[in-house]
């Protein structure tokens, strides 16, 4: 369910800047945001602190929480919504999807992510940006991105941020590429 509620944070993009009566600029905040999950995490690690649904190999390194929280930020301080819109959505709904079908050792795992993925990307990138050859192109850039890095087990990067993060370099150099081109 955690992963699921994941592209609700695209809710960033309709915060006001400067943050509503303030003059805090909503990017600062964010940083900040990030700098106390990271110290809250140094020290979570450092008293070998327990908390409830952390998976095991958790405690002794970065938690997946934390890589989320980075992964977000990147995404919303150097991305625009319709990039990060198809990447958080296609994290928040099949790295979960991935998870079950290993568990159960599923023989629709790859195919079933690999497909649901790339069209949760294609149909959000053809909403938000409109469908051509570039969103294909795209699509398929961050579907492959996405589960071949889901797939290797990373010792100190955890698969939360590498669905996260390289499929939006993907997608971002599709289109920069095309456009330079064009």
């Amino acid at each position: 369910m955690v992963h699921m509620c994941t592209p609700l944070f695209l809710v960033y993009y309709w915060i006001p800047d400067p943050l509503w009566r303030t003059n805090l600029d909503k990017r600062v905040v964010l940083v900040l945001l990030l700098v106390i999950v990271l110290i809250f995490e140094a020290i979570r690690l450092k008293r070998k602190w327990h908390i409830v649904g952390m998976r095991e190999y958790e405690y002794r390194r970065m938690s997946a929480a934390a890589w989320s929280a980075i992964a977000l930020v990147l995404t919303f301080l150097f991305f625009p919504l319709e990039l990060a819109a198809p990447a958080l959505l296609g994290m928040g709904f099949i790295d979960p999807l991935i998870g079950e079908l290993r568990r159960y050792k599923s023989k629709m795992y790859p195919l079933l992510p690999t497909l649901l993925y790339f069209v949760i990307v294609l149909a959000a990138l053809a909403y938000l940006i409109g469908l051509d050859y570039r969103a294909v192109l795209a699509a398929v850039v961050a579907t492959a991105l996405a589960i071949e890095l889901e797939k290797m087990r990373w010792r100190q990067v955890d698969d939360d941020f590498l669905m996260i993060v390289p499929p939006l370099l993907g997608m971002a150099a599709v289109y920069w590429i095309t456009t330079s081109l064009s």
